[in-house]
């Protein structure tokens, strides 16, 4: 079965977006642990995002800049990555335990 692959600088800007949406910037390790992306990737996606003007860094944690027609572009297709892997998801056993 082919899985789509997902864009890990979407993820991480969704991230963000949520994160300062929610009031609570953060910083590219609670990112990195949040989403289970290797720390390496998720700072390349990061820096990657600074670059463009997508995100500001403020400290050490990231907040949002407005985003570009380029940037809810990127966000809309990792929606649709997204809605393919879940009929693949929803086929996984979830085993809770006591």
């Amino acid at each position: 079965m082919d899985v789509p692959e997902i864009d890990i600088t979407a993820l991480v800007l969704s991230t963000v977006c949520v994160s300062e949406d929610d009031g609570h910037p953060m910083s590219a390790t609670e990112i990195a642990f949040l989403l289970d992306v290797p720390q390496a990737e998720t700072d390349r996606s990061l820096t990657q995002l600074v670059a463009d003007g997508s995100i500001r860094r403020d400290g050490d944690r990231y907040r949002l800049r407005a985003l570009s027609p380029a940037d809810v572009d990127r966000i809309e297709r990792l929606h649709d990555h997204l809605e393919e892997l879940r009929p693949i998801v929803e086929m996984i056993p979830v085993r809770l335990d006591s």
